[in-house]
């Protein structure tokens, strides 16, 4: 059973692997987009997936940023009907 099981893990290693190098490529500036653009909420973390971007996203106040932001000038306390990004997050 012990060989079976070992034999199983190095063939799922291998397929992941494989998988990897499909969809990432062979540079590790791939690997890394792939690691760093995760967004743990709603798959791994019970959390709001709009919530994790806006407190990754860098925003860290008031002004008209389109790069950040192009819809509201204070995106978390803009409703969600004007910004469909980061709005409605903060009720006021």
């Amino acid at each position: 059973m012990r060989r079976r099981a070992k034999w199983m893990l190095n063939l799922a290693a291998a397929i992941g692997a494989g998988m990897m190098f499909q969809f990432v490529g062979c540079s590790l500036g791939g690997l890394k987009n792939v690691v760093t653009g995760l967004n743990p909420c709603g798959t791994i973390l019970f959390c709001d997936p709009r919530l994790y971007n806006f407190v990754r996203s860098g925003i860290d106040g008031p002004g008209l940023v389109p790069e950040q932001d192009p819809f509201c000038t204070f995106p978390p306390f803009c409703s969600e009907a004007v910004d469909p990004i980061y709005g409605g997050l903060v009720i006021p």
